[in-house]
């Protein structure tokens, strides 16, 4: 079972906590456009999944380990990730679409009535806010974040056979969150490596109990279009409805390609 803010994630959340007071700490010198403008940001997540999940009564709930760093490639069948963002003046919106497919198989600790577990998880997030600029320079910037995620977790669990025959369970559950938060970027010096970051909490027991999602990028503008980013995310989620629970946080490696026109 997953400890929801363990000792790294702590470390964590003080760096993204850094890195915004840091673009806060700019001098703010407006260069807020009053054209709209776009940014569309395809990324890779190499998201591991570690928690735990229950989809039937009278069984015990389902571990979920999967370390994105050793064997996520084997157990990802899908996934995809797309942002956009627009913008005009201090106002703006993005909406962000995820969706993982990941497969994980563990032996259930006696393996008597059943040998071991499969564990599929197919999740949709679909995340839809508002954004205003709080401060702005020339090359740093901070928004704060105000909309909902929507959920749509698909959790199916396939149990091999042992003293008693193979038999799967299958669950689906969607549900929304307000979610509020900061995000922020700030070039380093004069040179076209940049940093970026932000934090999200939401749930509020609206939806989930609660979540919060917080990420941590390297950048470099290629281009006054094109730019490409290398960090590392932290999701954690907490659900449950009745005899469904989904206890779990997901994190991994990033990788962005951005196009800004």
């Amino acid at each position: 079972m997953k400890n929801s803010v363990g000792g790294f994630s702590r470390v964590f959340i003080y760096g993204i906590i850094c890195l915004l007071v840091a673009c806060f700490s700019v001098q703010a010198e407006s260069s807020t456009s009053n054209e709209w403008e776009y940014q569309l940001t395809l990324y890779g997540w190499l998201a591991g999944q570690n928690g735990t999940v229950a989809t039937l009564p009278g069984l015990p709930p389902t571990d979920i380990d999967v370390d994105f760093y050793d064997d996520i490639l084997g157990n990802i069948n899908f996934a995809l990730f797309l942002v956009g963002e627009a913008h005009k003046g201090r106002w703006g919106g993005l909406l962000d679409i995820a969706y993982t497919d990941i497969e994980d198989e563990n032996a259930l600790p006696n393996g008597i009535l059943w040998s071991s577990a499969i564990s599929r998880t197919k999740s949709w997030m679909v995340s839809a806010a508002g954004l205003y600029r709080l401060v702005e320079k020339q090359r740093a910037f901070v928004d704060a974040v105000g909309g909902i995620r929507y959920w749509n977790i698909d959790s199916e669990l396939s149990l091999r056979a042992a003293l008693l025959p193979a038999r799967s369970i299958s669950n689906r559950e969607d549900w929304i969150d307000p979610i509020v938060g900061l995000k922020g970027l700030s070039f380093l010096g004069d040179s076209k490596f940049f940093v970026s970051g932000g934090m999200l909490v939401g749930g509020f027991n609206v939806g989930s109990d609660f979540m919060w999602d917080a990420w941590a990028n390297l950048g470099y503008q290629w281009s006054q279009n094109i730019a490409t980013t290398i960090g590392y995310r932290y999701l954690d989620v907490d659900y449950e409805n009745g005899d469904f629970l989904y206890d779990v946080a997901q994190d991994g490696l990033v990788l962005g390609l951005s196009w800004r026109f």
